[in-house]
Formats: structure tokens, C-alpha cells, sequence
């Protein structure tokens, strides 16, 4: 994956204004490769085509399947895909889980929306510049 252009990243969220949110403000931030998801279906059904993004970034419930079991059907299909979960369950015990199962990151949606994607986007930018650094070390 080449992480000097801008990645490829897919956005599964039940929500439809969360979706729209999250594509915008990715947008805005030069993140132009952007497809959203509202199902983790659709997602699976894009993965199954044989299309890898370098991240998806999903809500732990996305409404047709938990985060552990959607985590192991997307490194099926696209094992060097970083999951990253934004969720609206702020809880350190499952972040942890998650993490320990092969999740790149977990941020939790606080109650303002913005403040949880600007958190996202600077985490997407250090996995970035992380990512170009180990691919350019002697």
C-alpha cells in the first residue's frame, strides 16, 4: 500500500449522519478515498471483490455484527487492513480486548461528535507518518 497518496479507507457506521460526519470532515483533511458503509455486509461485500483499503474504521456495533467477529471476517479477506473502531462504547475493558485481538486503535465517540473525529484523523496521520517511516528505515 502506498501511504504517500491518500489511502484508502472504508467507513462502517449504522448511523448515516455519523457516516456522512466522518466522510467530510476525512475529506477536508485530504483522506479523499473514502467509502462508507451503513452495514458490515456492504462492507464485506466490497472486501470480498478483492478490494483492500488501508483502513476501515468501524463502530464496535455495526448493527449485522460485533467488532471481534466483523475483525476476523475482514483480516480473511484483507490481512494488512488496520482496523480502527470509533465507537459510542467508551469502555477501556473492551478497547483493550479489541487491541489484544489485532485492532490498530479504538476512540471512543464522546459526546461531541467532532471532538471524536478530530481524534480519529490525527491518529489516521501518525499511522500514516508511523507507517512511512518503518517503510523508509535502512
Amino acid at each position: 500500500m502506498d501511504f504517500l497518496k491518500s489511502p484508502d479507507i472504508f467507513v462502517i457506521d449504522k448511523n448515516p449522519i455519523h457516516n456522512s460526519l466522518i466522510k467530510y470532515h476525512l475529506n477536508v483533511n485530504r483522506f479523499f478515498k473514502v467509502q462508507t458503509f451503513s452495514s458490515g455486509n456492504e462492507c464485506l461485500y466490497r472486501l470480498q471483490k478483492n478490494v483492500s483499503p488501508a483502513f476501515v474504521v468501524m463502530d464496535y456495533d455495526a448493527g449485522d455484527h460485533n467488532g471481534f467477529e466483523f475483525m476476523r471476517k475482514i483480516k480473511t479477506y484483507s490481512p494488512s487492513t488496520d482496523i480502527i473502531f470509533f465507537s459510542s462504547f467508551d469502555d477501556p475493558i473492551l478497547a483493550v480486548r479489541l487491541l489484544d485481538a489485532g485492532a490498530t486503535d479504538y476512540i471512543a465517540k464522546t459526546g461531541k461528535l467532532e471532538m471524536g473525529i478530530r481524534e480519529l484523523i490525527k491518529n489516521l496521520n501518525f499511522l500514516i507518518k508511523e507507517n512511512i517511516q518503518s517503510n523508509t528505515a535502512p
